[in-house]
């Protein structure tokens, strides 16, 4: 095993102080749901999995809704980052756009426990705060951001940005979490039906020309 695969152990990181601790615990907690799921992640598992006391992730995350939340935030920072890298990806804005949406649905499929942390009922006692919905904000400015480069490289305005890159992620998340939970058609065919809600936004807020149909009719 690497050092880089190492599992996290709380008595080595202490001595760099608690952020670098705190951080341990929080990629340890995400492991833990993606391995063993929900019912797992309690804070006595937690710290033996860290090689500390129940009392040590107590004070670093003040309780079981800290550490709720720290998940939380750090998907939502993991997702930002996604969107930021796809966007660096490509020169020209207007391109990025649909693949920076797509990158939505990458994360999702690989992120599925801190997405249903994030987004839905993994941890039911969660009580979002409202610095978890501040990094949320965060994520969506990510988006926003793409908006506004596409809105300028096009010479349009850029009074809607905000509510486009609404309409985009719901656009995008919709199809992610049927293809998630399982659902026919989206569990068989979940990258073309995202790509297709995406698209149809994207022409709807003039971002994307009409795509010509596959068999044009022909008029006499």
């Amino acid at each position: 095993m690497t050092p880089a695969q190492a599992p996290f152990d709380y008595q080595h990181a202490r001595a760099e102080g608690d952020a670098v601790a705190r951080r341990g615990l929080l990629e340890l907690a995400a492991q833990l749901l993606a391995e063993e799921g929900p019912q797992a992640l309690t804070l006595r598992t937690l710290a033996q999995r860290a090689n500390c006391s129940t009392k040590v992730v107590y004070t670093l995350f003040g309780g079981k809704n800290g550490l709720s939340e720290g998940l939380k935030v750090e998907g939502f920072a993991r997702l930002r980052f996604a969107v930021e890298r796809e966007r660096r990806r490509h020169r020209d804005p207007v391109r990025a756009l649909l693949p920076v949406m797509l990158t939505y649905r990458s994360f999702a499929l690989g992120q599925r426990s801190l997405f249903g942390v994030m987004f839905g009922n993994a941890l039911p006692e969660h009580v979002p705060t409202d610095y978890s919905r501040a990094q949320a904000r965060l994520a969506l400015g990510a988006v926003e951001s793409v908006v506004a480069e596409a809105r300028t490289a096009l010479g349009q305005g850029l009074h809607d940005v905000l509510e486009a890159a609404v309409r985009l992620w719901a656009a995008v998340h919709g199809p992610v979490t049927l293809e998630l939970e399982g659902i026919p058609p989206f569990s068989d065919d979940g990258e073309r039906l995202a790509r297709l809600a995406v698209i149809d936004v994207l022409v709807g807020l003039r971002l994307m020309p009409p795509p010509f149909p596959t068999h044009p009719e022909t008029h006499p």
